[in-house]
């Protein structure tokens, strides 16, 4: 593996590690929203929650996926 010597290199590195993390917390928290969706006990408050977690890490995944592509 080759290692970042600029610092546009390393900004660009930590920005898709970024990207990557965001994405992966977007893939959980949709599961975790699904998951409990189909729980018919689970309180629709919890429910509420689980969706907004989703959209929060979704939203950011997206601004740093339009950053990837810039840097």
């Amino acid at each position: 593996m080759m290692t970042a010597t600029h610092p546009a290199e390393r900004f660009a590195s930590w920005l898709e590690s970024e990207y990557c993390a965001s994405v992966a917390a977007t893939m959980l928290a949709r599961t975790e929203y699904f998951e409990l969706l189909e729980d018919a006990m689970m309180s629709p408050a919890r429910l509420t929650q689980a969706l907004n977690a989703w959209r929060e890490h979704a939203s950011q995944a997206h601004v740093l996926g339009g950053l990837v592509g810039t840097a």
